[in-house]
């Protein structure tokens, strides 16, 4: 891949990680509250309490650590993907498989989730704090917390979830997007040279990034659990986790906060592709 095609996905990657979020942050507030909570509590009951006691920007809370670590995540992401795009393509001429898309959408994931694991973490203890004492002042303060208490590993836990839920969601959300996008260019009798509108853009990212949530899910439950769980010991294994929460919830704990994960998932992602589509379009 050449420095200029890299540099173009990398700039595209952090425009798109930052519409993402702005657009997805309020519904990810919602679902790791949902999902950490010690008793059950619905949708709208979580959401009116946010409101009520925290205002609009309890929706917020937590969104400064990932404005800019997403933004360099996604740019990694995209960047990383037109890298094992390349590796894989043996013939120029040839276009990639639908099951190559998936191979280097999950490597991809892979190198994420190096920046992805603090991100999150710092993220998910902001987001959990509600009223009362706060013990973090805000994501600096609790990413030097977390460092002083753990150092480098502490910044890291939950890396294992993180990275299974990276590898196998891109998988899931990059073929979709390339499925989408071929159906579309198919049905519009379009090259794979040519441009899709804005409309099959948002679609195929849309369906992407439910994709990415749905087929992992019961993985990211324990990675919000694993996250929140604070001490200089070890963290709980992903299985560990799992069986406690299927003990005492059955499977639909294990799918605690999906609805509003999958309401965020698609503007979410859709916004994310479309962003990124447009600004490579714009860069040339």
């Amino acid at each position: 891949m050449s420095t200029e095609k890299g540099l173009k996905d990398s700039i595209a990657g952090t425009v798109a990680g930052a519409a993402c979020l702005f657009t997805g942050h309020p519904f990810d507030t919602i679902r790791v509250r949902l999902q950490t909570s010690n008793t059950p509590i619905g949708i709208m009951e979580c959401f009116k309490n946010t409101i009520k006691y925290e205002g609009f920007s309890g929706l917020y809370k937590g969104v400064t650590s990932p404005l800019f670590g997403m933004m360099f995540e996604t740019a990694v992401l995209f960047a990383g993907y037109g890298q094992m795009k390349v590796l894989l393509q043996k013939d120029i001429n040839t276009p990639l498989t639908v099951g190559q898309c998936a191979i280097a959408g999950g490597f991809a994931g892979v190198g994420a989730s190096i920046v992805l694991t603090p991100v999150e973490l710092v993220k998910c203890r902001l987001q959990v704090q509600t009223t009362g004492p706060q013990k973090y002042k805000g994501s600096f303060d609790c990413l030097v917390q977390i460092l002083k208490e753990g150092g480098i590993r502490g910044a890291y836990r939950g890396f294992t979830p993180t990275i299974a839920r990276e590898f196998v969601g891109n998988m899931a959300f990059f073929s979709t997007y390339e499925t989408c996008k071929r159906y579309f260019k198919k049905r519009d009798h379009k090259s794979d040279d040519d441009e899709l509108n804005l409309p099959a853009l948002i679609i195929s990212g849309g369906l992407g990034g439910m994709a990415y949530w749905t087929v992992l899910y019961p993985v990211d439950v324990a990675k919000s659990k694993i996250q929140i769980s604070e001490g200089v010991g070890p963290a709980p294994s992903i299985l560990k986790v799992l069986k406690d929460i299927y003990s005492k919830e059955g499977i639909k704990g294990l799918f605690r906060g999906y609805t509003p994960t999958i309401i965020r998932s698609f503007p979410a992602n859709a916004a994310m592709f479309s962003v990124y589509e447009l600004v490579i379009k714009f860069l040339g």
